[in-house]
């Protein structure tokens, strides 16, 4: 599989094409099965687009949209690295969106395995699919560290060996900041996607970015074991 990758000079350009995408992906997926499946990420990147978003639509019914969450950082919602916390004055505050609609991860369940049960349980029930498939998102949209890295994906993580659940709690990272545990989607839920779209800046990430766009994929970069069944795309502004 080779991944479409695009590069822009900046944000706005990137935003205006990533917007045209989605807007294309939600109308196929609406005519085809009468909504559109989006999973979220969080970081600097996503937030112009999120703002499109809110402002333009993405031409088919707000109603037909489920919202989802790649990862979420285990703190409130009123912390600043809570990733829905972030995102949900953005995109959801306008009101357009019903707020049914809208699934963030549960950062009050305690232990982390249950609140990643039970957000699988949610996006099982969601989108339709009983135990033992996996669910197919319409798109899933990543981003990248620059330890390569992706949703809450961490090189060394033993949640890169998950073929089985398709949310797992991970312990907090060594190598991004915060340190506190996280949820993330797994490997086996993120390659069933009929698209994914990976949003990122090149400066500072360079040596990841060409490992993750190599045609091999690499434990250590796990970006680049997002090998989706479907398409994949990276929109890189440099």
């Amino acid at each position: 599989m080779t991944p479409v990758v695009r590069r822009f000079p900046d944000t706005a350009a990137l935003t205006a094409a990533a917007l045209e995408l989605i807007t294309g992906l939600a109308r196929a997926a609406h005519a085809a099965r009468g909504r559109f499946t989006l999973a979220l990420s969080g970081g600097s990147t996503p937030l112009p687009l999120y703002a499109a978003m809110a402002e333009q639509g993405l031409g088919i019914p707000w109603d037909a949209v489920l919202f989802f969450f790649g990862d979420e950082r285990l703190v409130p919602t009123s912390d600043p690295h809570n990733t829905f916390g972030a995102v949900a004055p953005t995109l959801f505050a306008p009101g357009h969106i019903p707020a049914g609609n809208v699934h963030p991860m549960p950062v009050d369940l305690v232990p982390p395995e249950r609140a990643a049960a039970a957000y699988e349980g949610e996006l099982r029930a969601a989108l339709g699919h009983p135990l033992g498939e996996i669910p197919r998102f319409d798109l899933i949209l990543l981003g990248m560290g620059p330890d390569g890295h992706t949703a809450s994906l961490f090189p060394g993580s033993p949640a890169l060996a998950e073929t089985v659940r398709l949310v797992a709690a991970v312990p907090p990272p060594t190598t991004a900041q915060p340190a506190v545990a996280r949820l993330t989607f797994t490997l086996p839920l993120l390659n069933a996607a009929r698209q994914v779209l990976f949003l990122a800046t090149a400066t500072g990430k360079e040596a990841a970015l060409a490992r993750a766009l190599a045609p091999e994929p690499d434990p250590a970069v796990p970006a680049s074991l997002v090998r989706p069944r479907g398409e994949l795309a990276w929109f890189v502004v440099e």
